[in-house]
């Protein structure tokens, strides 16, 4: 049933693509204000104990729901939830935008979307500008489908909210205040990725360069392992551009055409990573695991 309700969700998101504004995180916003508003012990306020508060009773309610529903109506409320879960917007649809932007020599544009993708400033001149934006798309990915799915299998809708939300945590204009409440909830994703990232990364192998990748993987733990925030981050982005041979691809990038065949090369390589998830889920079903 997992495989059905995953393969159907995927297949609706691309005819909700322009509809996407549903999937926002207003409502979770303005629970979190009344969270903070409410007298609770300090206890309940601080650290992880005040993040798990804050995000127990959404996932309560939708754990709730999830065992009130049987069969059909059970996997139409994981379907939903599911589908909410995914993005919230479609990393496809921004990689094409920008890839548009840049061909119309729209820098403005294509430097907001490079903005989003990087949460952070894009680098001025190539071939850092196109390598930075290739790399976000291997940790984006994780972040917007991978671990979404894997802890949709893990826990039911359940698994999916948890991931979402704690990803809207560091969103929340108190974590912009609070310190504390940015990094807690930046550890709580950290925690969060470590299974799906890496189970992703060796996904990125199989549908690439097997050898390079697993190059990328060991280059991570052996030297470049303090360049990156988290592991997740980095197991992703090392082995991601292993398996698509980044650096060769930019050694040989000599036009504007070939900067830009690498944002295209790194989303080809996500999906032929979603079908090898595809392929092992659909294993796991025949063979009665999931």
């Amino acid at each position: 049933m997992n495989l059905i309700i995953i393969l159907t969700c995927l297949l609706a998101e691309r005819f909700l693509i322009e509809h996407q504004q549903w999937r926002q995180a207003d409502w979770f916003f303005d629970y979190s204000r009344w969270y903070q508003r409410q007298t609770l012990p300090i206890w309940m306020q601080e650290g992880f104990a005040g993040v798990i508060g804050l995000l127990l009773p959404p996932i309560l309610a939708v754990a709730l729901f999830q065992q009130l529903f049987d069969g059909i109506l059970g996997a139409l409320f994981s379907g939903v939830v599911l589908l909410y879960c995914l993005g919230p917007r479609d990393l496809e649809t921004e990689i094409s935008q920008f890839s548009e932007a840049r061909r119309q020599g729209d820098e403005t544009r294509s430097r907001a979307i490079a903005r989003d993708l990087l949460n952070d400033e894009p680098p001025a001149s190539e071939p850092a500008y196109s390598q930075a934006v290739a790399e976000a798309i291997f940790e984006q990915s994780n972040r917007r489908l991978f671990a979404v799915l894997f802890w949709f299998l893990l826990l039911g809708p359940m698994g999916s909210a948890l991931y979402r939300l704690a990803c809207h945590l560091p969103r929340l204009p108190e974590a912009s205040r609070e310190v504390e409440l940015l990094l807690t909830s930046q550890r709580l994703i950290a925690i969060l990725d470590w299974a799906p990232a890496r189970i992703t990364a060796f996904a990125y192998a199989i549908a690439g360069s097997f050898e390079d990748a697993l190059y990328g993987w060991r280059s991570y733990h052996e030297r470049r392992f303090n360049e990156f925030s988290n592991s997740a981050s980095g197991i992703l982005i090392c082995t991601g551009s292993g398996a698509l041979r980044l650096t060769t691809l930019l050694e040989q990038a000599v036009s504007e055409d070939d900067y830009l065949y690498l944002a295209k090369a790194a989303m080809a390589l996500v999906w032929r990573s979603l079908v090898v998830w595809l392929i092992v889920l659909a294993l796991f079903t025949l063979l009665g695991w999931v």
